[in-house]
This record gives structure tokens, C-alpha cells and sequence, in this order.
């Protein structure tokens, strides 16, 4: 099992991307398994995505973040944290919102 603590960004509401760490990201991608989130009692297939950037986070600018990706993460509140739950086997990734 995979776990992981973040707070919902302003602009996942507005696309659908949840942004994850590195190796967060790794290790989802190196299973065989399609990926599933779980969210709200909906259960539908996420993708990892990529994307460049030279926002001001990375050093010299150029730098790349990662996402979870699907329309079902639009439903998460701007600023909440949430907790990811990650069963490898089986691909499916839980997400609870922490009070």
C-alpha cells in the first residue's frame, strides 16, 4: 500500500489534475494494472500525466510536475487536505478528504 497526504490545489477543480510528488508518480506508472481512483463512492480509471513547467518552484526554471488526471477529481474543494491510498495490485487508488 501506497500513502499519501496533499492538499488540494486551486486549479483541480477547474482540470481535473491532482498534482503528486516524483516518485509518487514512479511507482504508480510502473505497475501493470489500468489505474482506478475512488472518489466520492465513484470509482473511475485515472491517468499519471506530465507536464513541463518554468514556474518559479523549480531550480533554473525548467522542471516538470505530475498529476493524477480524470473529471471526477473537478468534485475536490480547493485548499482541502486529502489522503491517497494507493493498493497497487489491484490499481485502485482511494481518496478521503481529511477534516
Amino acid at each position: 500500500m501506497l500513502h499519501l497526504k496533499t492538499v488540494v490545489s486551486r486549479k483541480t477543480p477547474l482540470d481535473g489534475r491532482l498534482e503528486i510528488p516524483e516518485g509518487f508518480a514512479q511507482r504508480l506508472s510502473a505497475g501493470d494494472v489500468p489505474l482506478s481512483v475512488l472518489l466520492y463512492g465513484e470509482e473511475t480509471l485515472v491517468r499519471v500525466e506530465e507536464m513541463a513547467c518554468t514556474c518559479a518552484k523549480g531550480a533554473g526554471g525548467n522542471h516538470v510536475h505530475r498529476f493524477l488526471s480524470c473529471d471526477v477529481l473537478k468534485a475536490l474543494p480547493t485548499g482541502a487536505n486529502v489522503e491517497l491510498t494507493v493498493d497497487e495490485d489491484e490499481g485502485l487508488i482511494r481518496i478521503e478528504l481529511e477534516p
